[in-house]
């Protein structure tokens, strides 16, 4: 049976994609090795923080096995410009600067992406 928890993390990118009027989407990038067996991992936007954007790195692990398995993800989370975001996992917090991605720029930049 697999249990809901924080995962580790090694790595975290974010930028911020302006829409004209100021608000826009966080787009947030984890790598890192999860524990085997560990399905399901999400980026999940802590509810009760205040000031800012705190990502939570969370899935699913259980039965315990020997080793780990590399794992990127990805999410995007609604809001108003900050200069840092959080990120949580397992073995830590972190403060990941943001890339501020002006509304003019910002077609180009999610093709860019995508492509």
């Amino acid at each position: 049976m697999g249990f809901y928890q924080s995962e580790p993390f090694d790595t975290a990118k974010a930028s911020f994609v302006q829409r004209p009027d100021g608000f826009g989407v966080f787009l947030v990038e984890v790598q890192g090795n999860a524990p085997n067996y560990t399905t399901g991992i999400t980026l999940v936007r802590d509810p009760h923080w205040v000031g800012g954007l705190k990502i939570d790195v969370m899935g699913w692990t259980g039965p315990l096995g020997q080793g780990t398995t590399p794992y990127v993800v990805r999410g995007s989370f609604p809001g108003q410009y900050v200069p840092k975001i959080i990120v949580s996992g397992s073995n830590g917090d972190r403060v990941v600067p943001v890339e501020a991605i002006p509304a003019e720029q910002s077609d180009s930049y999610v093709q860019r992406l995508a492509g």
